[in-house]
């Protein structure tokens, strides 16, 4: 269970760097197997066919960090809301998109919700919407040519440095049920459009996820605490209680 002393919900910031590395050989989604197990030198924290996640640390995710990239950024013109609707650009025109209505704003009601434009990255052809419940919060990839929203995610998705896979880890949040992990999509060509596909979901609960960043094209890092330590902090988290791991795509 989750600690009530946790911050409230606020969006991670994300990171990347330049390095390339080899395509993967499929493209199924995978989600998390196994318990953390005892490696040559390292802890293994789970593995599957599409990737294996392994001990790092702070050396790893400050490097990787300096790395850094805006993932989406905010034009003049891109969005706007009117009457609580936001609209946007599609394929040069602007469109109101009824799905992101807020919803009984300024009130304690269940229902309350409100959506905010976060950019766009044209790299991969999307917008990013972010929409914040009284209990949730998700971002939403918009394709710029169609409008259809094409992938909903934990919290704002980071693309890779060589543009083909996105990932977001959950927020560190008291609210249950709620998702805890990281998630990695991937960029497809389909015709004209490029669509974003499930890859990886790790959804566990061995270890609370903060932050991450790519540490090349393949290779993240995660600044973690294990939920045994978690349940034991008293106040807000240090800088010596983060744990950090090393998710690889293969």
């Amino acid at each position: 269970m989750k600690r009530t002393f946790l911050m409230p919900l606020i969006l991670l910031t994300l990171g990347c760097s330049s390095q390339n590395e080899e395509q993967p050989s499929t493209n199924e989604a995978s989600t998390f197997e196994g318990t953390k197990q005892g490696g040559a030198g390292e802890e293994n924290y789970g593995q599957s066919t599409l990737y294996a996640l392994v001990e790092a640390n702070a050396e790893d995710f400050s490097k990787a960090a300096a790395n850094k990239d805006i993932g989406f950024s905010m034009g003049k013109d891109d969005a706007r809301k009117v009457n609580g609707v936001i609209n946007l650009k599609i394929s040069g025109k602007w469109k109101p998109l009824e799905v992101f209505r807020d919803t009984l704003l300024n009130t304690n009601h269940p229902k309350t919700r409100e959506y905010r434009y976060l950019g766009r990255n044209k790299d991969i052809n999307k917008y990013l919407v972010a929409g914040t419940s009284y209990k949730d919060y998700q971002t939403y990839l918009v394709d710029i040519d169609t409008g259809e929203i094409m992938a909903t995610t934990w919290t704002e998705p980071i693309v890779s440095p060589d543009k083909r896979y996105l990932a977001n880890v959950s927020l560190p949040t008291a609210m249950e049920p709620s998702p805890n992990g990281i998630q990695v999509w991937k960029v497809a060509e389909q015709g004209r459009t490029k669509t974003i596909e499930q890859y990886i979901e790790i959804e566990q609960q061995e270890w609370e996820p903060f932050e991450m960043y790519w540490e090349s094209s393949r290779f993240i890092i995660i600044k973690m605490i294990p939920m045994k330590k978690y349940a034991l902090l008293q106040g807000e988290p240090k800088q010596d209680d983060f744990s950090y791991l090393r998710l690889t795509i293969k």
